[in-house]
């Protein structure tokens, strides 16, 4: 490897230190708490060495909120070049995974909700991270229109039918991320029968 490659790759290296450092902080102290200060005191660099890699604060969060919305929807690509035939198959699969992803990566999950505002955007989900907005959840929303045209899910308003699912999803992620002492089912149960419960409530 050339000194350029090493180089390039310890930068690398230090921006992953920088994310990981700043999210757990962002989460335990507070956005509004923490500094570029504080973050370069974490990782035991200056802070000059931190504004090398990032021009503000702000500019670590659009890196990490950006980091986190990757990593799902690969879980969802994932699911959707081998769907099943049943539209409320595959919404089960999507569910499952974004249960997984939350819990795998609980700071993403809880930074998403702490930095942003959920808006309805011409009848579209839009998360609004400072000047960037995300359009979210439209993957959960199509399955839905699909599982109701084939009859697996009630003629509603396919927003309101969505609040319903991941209201409840949502508060099985948060209750498992802060309070992990819980005598909670496993994961699998939990989830297996989380999906159940809904599909044979809203049918």
């Amino acid at each position: 490897m050339g000194i350029t490659e090493r180089k390039e790759r310890q930068r690398d290296e230090l921006r992953e230190q920088v994310l990981e450092a700043a999210e757990e902080l962002f989460i335990r102290d507070g956005y509004q708490n923490v500094s570029m200060r504080k973050i370069a005191e974490k990782i035991e660099y200056s802070p000059t060495t931190i504004y090398r890699l990032f021009r503000n604060k702000a500019d670590i969060v659009d890196h990490l909120i950006a980091q986190g919305y990757r990593g799902v929807y690969q879980r969802y690509e994932e699911i959707l070049s081998r769907r099943p035939e049943s539209p409320l198959d595959t919404l089960n699969l999507i569910i499952t995974e974004y249960v997984k992803f939350g819990l795998d990566n609980p700071n993403h999950y809880e930074l998403w909700f702490a930095t942003s505002e959920i808006q309805v955007i011409d009848n579209q989900l839009h998360m609004r991270h400072g000047d960037t907005s995300y359009r979210v959840y439209h993957i959960w929303l199509d399955l839905i229109d699909e599982c109701k045209a084939v009859g697996s899910l009630p003629d509603r308003d396919a927003l309101a039918l969505f609040q319903l699912i991941w209201g409840s999803v949502h508060g099985m992620i948060s209750l498992r991320i802060h309070h992990p002492r819980f005598p909670w089912l496993t994961l699998e149960e939990h989830v297996v029968q989380l999906v159940s419960l809904l599909n044979r409530g809203l049918t």
